[in-house]
């Protein structure tokens, strides 16, 4: 899949265009990267795994399986289809982490999917089983695509830096940005209780900065409860950023059969003035 997008893709370190040899990209500088057996490229070598490692991914993966999300990505295979109807439409998942939206939205729609993450944990996981998208690591404040090559930018629980975005996305693309809201996954949020540094989510600063960065068209809320078993609520609990830091092999999850579900979708075009008035944009979440 690499090879079906290297003529979108730049140099992350020097904006150059990429070549492509038997197993790397070159740019006309000669800066290198190898084209990894998996099929991903690695544009952030010696970057350390945080938080973020592969055993999240992997539940998440499980999560996914599970039809958790499956609401969010028929939402979000509408407002492609709205936003962004013309034939074969490139979408960039930035933060895309197991790859499961950049694969899931639009089944059967002939599109350009690409995805990336600093991770190169879920990259890995991304990269593996049927290759209908490409997938890189790379920095959120430098992706390696050219400019005004992207129709849908998807933004998905991911730091948002908005002037980067509207770089690589085309006149008319737009950025379809997921937050949680105050009652996301509030069923494991409760149970932790004390535990948890902040007990209540407040999303009221991604909104403001949504709003100023962007041009928003359309924002609504994605909200449902759905039933879970026992190994999903497991799942859940070891996958959410939200409970980091918490010791979830302590929390009694055999009582949590229900997930509620509560995010804003935000779409919209980033302002010209986002890209003139700073180098890069990010919100908190």
């Amino acid at each position: 899949m690499i090879e079906s997008i290297v003529s979108l893709l730049r140099c992350p370190l020097c904006g150059g265009a990429f070549s492509k040899t038997e197993n790397s990209l070159v740019c006309a500088r000669r800066h290198t990267y190898d084209i990894a057996r998996q099929g991903y490229v690695n544009f952030v070598p010696g970057q350390k795994e945080m938080f973020y490692r592969k055993e999240l991914f992997e539940h998440r993966a499980k999560v996914f399986e599970a039809g958790v999300f499956a609401p969010v990505v028929g939402r979000l295979t509408e407002a492609i289809d709205r936003y962004a109807p013309g034939e074969s439409p490139v979408l960039l998942d930035a933060g895309c982490g197991e790859g499961y939206y950049a694969k899931a939205v639009c089944p059967g729609r002939r599109m350009t999917r690409i995805g990336f993450d600093l991770s190169r944990d879920a990259v890995r996981l991304a990269a593996r089983g049927p290759k209908t998208a490409a997938f890189f690591a790379a920095d959120l404040k430098h992706i390696p695509m050219r400019d005004h090559t992207v129709d849908v930018l998807l933004d998905v629980f991911t730091p948002a830096s908005y002037a980067e975005f509207g770089r690589v996305l085309k006149t008319d693309g737009v950025v379809m940005k997921l937050a949680p809201r105050s009652g996301y996954l509030r069923q494991l949020r409760e149970l932790a209780g004390t535990q948890l540094r902040h007990a209540a989510y407040d999303d009221s600063d991604v909104e403001r900065y949504a709003h100023e960065k962007m041009d928003v068209l359309h924002q609504e809320a994605i909200t449902y409860t759905l039933d879970v078993s026992p190994e999903t609520a497991q799942h859940l609990a070891r996958m959410t950023p939200m409970l980091a830091g918490i010791d979830v092999d302590a929390l009694d999850l055999s009582g949590v059969s229900k997930i509620t579900i509560d995010e804003t979708l935000y779409i919209g075009r980033v302002k010209a003035q986002t890209m003139t008035t700073e180098t890069h944009g990010e919100d908190t979440r």
